[in-house]
């Protein structure tokens, strides 16, 4: 039985996503970890929902604030798992507020099915749902956010928190070209903002291909006035979609 997204959660805030090529399944979740910081009862029932592989994996940080962003991880993916459905068309950015969140009926959603949200990890080291083949999904954190994205072909997200990038650190995974077209691009002279967006920009492509740091930031570009990702040979092989969150956080989701 498919549960309806309203009975889960409070959606206090959507931002679309306009696709380019409207091709994409998708559905993008965020979710402010100073709402589970703050409640230790909330963060109890949301450890007992994201099943052991994911305890586990909170545990082993060293610090709260990154316990509690690993957990906010898992019960993100329980969430989207759970809320999966292959034919909706949803480009919107889905706050979820875990306070509304009926963690109980997620836990029963899963121990009816059988089934788990245990990752088991591809050659290039990109987690893959065993128990949901179908789902393809991908997770990013910074600062007091987490967002994850669902999608049935593959699929990356990085979420960035402003902050200031020096330009021998742009040098390292800027082309030639990007710097060329960030120093024209100055959108009211703010050039950090235009950086943290290439790099969450590339990150989400790295992400996508799951070649993480096999890949070099150099070895693509981004060309932001077509939306896509583009190779040394300036042939398109990806596409993306950006959002500024608060003000001060940049998000892109990146798909074939």
């Amino acid at each position: 039985m498919r549960h309806s997204v309203q009975n889960c959660f409070t959606v206090l805030h959507t931002m679309p996503f306009q696709l380019l090529a409207g091709k994409v399944k998708l559905k993008i979740y965020i979710i402010d970890i100073r709402d589970v910081e703050k409640n230790g009862i909330l963060g109890e029932r949301m450890f007992a929902v994201v099943g052991r592989q994911r305890q586990e994996k909170v545990e082993r940080h060293r610090f709260d604030k990154d316990k509690v962003r690993s957990l906010c991880a898992g019960a993100l993916l329980c969430l989207g798992v759970m809320e999966w459905d292959e034919k909706e068309r949803d480009f919107t950015l889905h706050r979820v507020v875990p306070e509304k969140v009926n963690w109980e009926m997620i836990q029963a959603f899963f121990e009816t099915s059988g089934k788990s949200v245990f990752c088991e990890y591809g050659s290039n080291g990109k987690p893959l749902l065993k128990d949901y083949p179908e789902i393809q999904f991908n997770v990013s954190h910074s600062g007091d956010y987490v967002v994850a994205v669902f999608d049935r072909q593959a699929v990356g997200i990085d979420i960035q928190e402003h902050r200031t990038l020096k330009e021998n650190t742009a040098k390292h995974f800027l082309t030639a070209w990007e710097l060329e077209q960030t120093a024209m691009q100055t959108e009211g002279g703010n050039r950090e903002e235009i950086l943290c967006r290439l790099w969450a920009i590339k990150e989400s492509y790295i992400k996508l291909t799951g070649e993480g740091m096999k890949k070099s930031m150099k070895d693509f570009r981004v060309n932001r006035q077509s939306g896509r990702i583009e190779n040394v040979q300036r042939e398109p092989v990806a596409e993306f979609v950006e959002k500024v969150w608060k003000g001060k956080y940049y998000i892109s989701v990146c798909s074939f």
